[in-house]
């Protein structure tokens, strides 16, 4: 087999290790979204569903990691693409772990459906919107290899952690002032805290983009920022 074909053949897997990571994350974003919608409409079908569907998220991160093994074993990758690999192989990871926490959410919609209606939810849906774009966008800077993009998901994280912190503060309050409201408190902040960690998986993947991009691990940096990759 000439070079070329075989360059070929390595592109069209490379490519299709991306394709299938990017379906995923498509799987995780609606899981997350489903999830939140299942929480404000007290909807169990939808909550449900999200249940249902996190086996097939399961199964997607066990394809990805079986190919990108069979493509380290069978085509011996240099430099380049084994980084492309690892931080594949690392945003997979990242990636099912976004949709067990929007299982979580799910089981507490359930949990919550069954209890008496509460007040409007406000700040999750809102914490919701900032982590579903986080991780749109964070798979689009992989996708692009693209570290502005990453940046600016990474900056974002700092948002919901201010939110998560307002939400605990006003539910923990909540439970000060009337004991029934305890159940029902504490799932919204298992809820809010799982939102925040979806934020910090994004941030991980964020942080495998500039790595995979300039070989540069910002891993565990504080205040990362654009001007940090010229430093």
């Amino acid at each position: 087999m000439s070079e070329d074909k075989k360059t070929r053949l390595f592109e069209k897997d490379l490519d299709k290790i991306t394709e299938t990571l990017t379906q995923m994350g498509g799987m995780v974003e609606k899981a997350i979204l489903t999830s939140i919608l299942a929480l404000k409409n007290r909807d169990t079908r939808l909550a449900k569903e999200v249940i249902r569907d996190d086996a097939e998220i399961d199964q997607k991160e066990i394809d990805i990691d079986q190919r990108c093994i069979q493509y380290i074993a069978l085509q011996q990758p240099k430099a380049g693409d084994l980084r492309f690999v690892t931080s594949a192989m690392k945003i997979n990871n990242d990636l099912e772990r976004m949709g067990d926490y929007a299982e979580s959410i799910a089981r507490q919609a359930l949990f919550l459906s069954k209890k008496p209606a509460w007040r409007p939810l406000v700040n999750i849906p809102l914490m919701a919107d900032i982590a579903t774009s986080m991780v749109r966008d964070c798979l689009n800077a992989f996708v692009r290899r693209d570290t502005q993009i990453a940046y600016d998901v990474i900056q974002r994280d700092e948002e919901v952690d201010k939110m998560q912190s307002k939400v605990y503060k006003n539910l923990l309050n909540d439970m000060l002032q009337d004991k029934n409201n305890i159940e029902r408190a504490s799932a919204l902040i298992l809820v809010s805290s799982k939102l925040e960690r979806i934020a910090d998986q994004s941030t991980n993947i964020c942080e495998e983009v500039i790595y995979l991009v300039t070989g540069e691990n910002v891993r565990h940096r504080e205040n990362i920022t654009l001007e940090d990759s010229s430093s």
